[in-house]
């Protein structure tokens, strides 16, 4: 009876550990960072590379630290900020169309994720 009851105690510990892990990664997937343009003309070469360096300085604080311990952190990291940047510069892009013609982007932002 005793061995039943630690081997049902490990089952049920096990459960709750494993139940928990999607939790922490869709936490981690579902963060943010909005990009602010609202100071920059989009228009000049200055203005672009600028939002640039914004936009790869949230990528690496929504992706988490690039120097990752494991293999495991190393290829999150590199996936994760594969997609973020794939996302983040097609707004980017359009943004820079929308200020080439004279016209005002929707919100100025760029949401990074």
């Amino acid at each position: 009876m005793n061995r039943h009851i630690r081997t049902t105690g490990l089952l049920s510990f096990a459960a709750l550990l494993l139940a928990s892990v999607p939790l922490t990664v869709g936490f981690a997937q579902t963060r943010s960072v909005r990009v602010h343009s609202f100071d920059l003309d989009l228009a000049s070469q200055a203005g672009q590379a600028e939002m640039q360096r914004r936009i790869h300085y949230a990528i690496d604080q929504v992706c988490g630290p690039t120097g990752g311990v494991t293999m495991d952190d190393r290829m999150s990291y590199l996936s994760c900020s594969r997609n973020a940047q794939a996302n983040a510069m097609s707004q980017f892009e359009r943004m820079v169309a929308a200020a080439r013609e004279g016209k005002m982007a929707s919100n100025g932002d760029v949401i990074v994720r």
